[in-house]
């Protein structure tokens, strides 16, 4: 923090703790933040009273399982490989499991320490599962395309809460659209240049959510991407 800048941009829950912990004087504005209250960023959403803020990525997961249970009716076990050490993702398999066992799916969970084992982890699920099931995990993001290649080669369907990663070998995605989040998150950081207290912006949380399908991905994996999902509004099809 030699430089003193006017704020500092963390993008993502690591970066962001690491700031966070480094200053409490410098305005913090964190982005692609899953769960900033659970990672100790802020203790509130709607102004912290701190020096940070931000703009998270948090989505509701009720509509990633019925988008599941659209795209493989019959499905009972979601594989779910993450980042034990992350906290947003061991949210995020808590709150899966909330939703999806009353409706009778199980989340069968494969933890990766570190992004090199993460081809292992879903390696695991080969054979167990209908489906594996992806969150923003920072680990699982690194190497996406190692996970892609274990989907193909199992033929097991791929489904992910980031639509950035339809590109790299995801079937199906419905989750935040970055681009629009990077705007929101460039907006409070004007407002806190301009004179406003970082602690008194409320946490911008993100509400359209993109909705992107990849039939040549989805084929690769052994899924036919039903047609009621590709005619869903804001529906990109690769």
């Amino acid at each position: 923090m030699a430089d003193n800048p006017d704020a500092i941009i963390a993008i993502a829950t690591p970066s962001a703790q690491a700031v966070v912990n480094a200053t409490t004087s410098i305005p913090v504005v964190f982005s692609a933040v899953t769960e900033p209250v659970e990672a100790k960023l802020v203790p509130k959403l709607d102004g912290s009273g701190t020096n940070v803020t931000g703009a998270s990525d948090v989505l509701p997961l009720a509509p990633q399982i019925d988008l599941i249970k659209e795209l493989i009716p019959s499905v009972k076990n979601i594989g779910f490989v993450y980042s034990p050490g992350e906290v947003n993702s061991t949210v995020t398999l808590r709150n899966l499991k909330d939703i999806a066992e009353p409706q009778g799916i199980t989340i069968v969970e494969s933890p990766a320490q570190k992004s090199s084992d993460i081809a292992m982890s879903a390696q695991s699920l080969v054979g167990k599962v209908d489906v594996i099931y992806t969150s923003t995990d920072n680990n699982v993001i690194n190497v996406y395309e190692a996970l892609a290649k274990v989907a193909k080669e199992g033929k097991i369907p791929l489904v992910s809460s980031d639509p950035s990663v339809v590109e790299r070998g995801a079937s199906v995605a419905l989750g935040v659209n970055y681009h629009n989040l990077g705007l929101e998150t460039g907006k409070i950081t004007a407002r806190i240049l301009k004179g406003e207290k970082a602690g008194d912006i409320a946490v911008y949380s993100a509400s359209e959510l993109d909705l992107m399908v990849s039939k040549k991905n989805a084929g690769e994996q052994g899924l036919s991407v039903p047609q009621s999902i590709l005619d869903k509004p804001k529906t990109v099809v690769e």
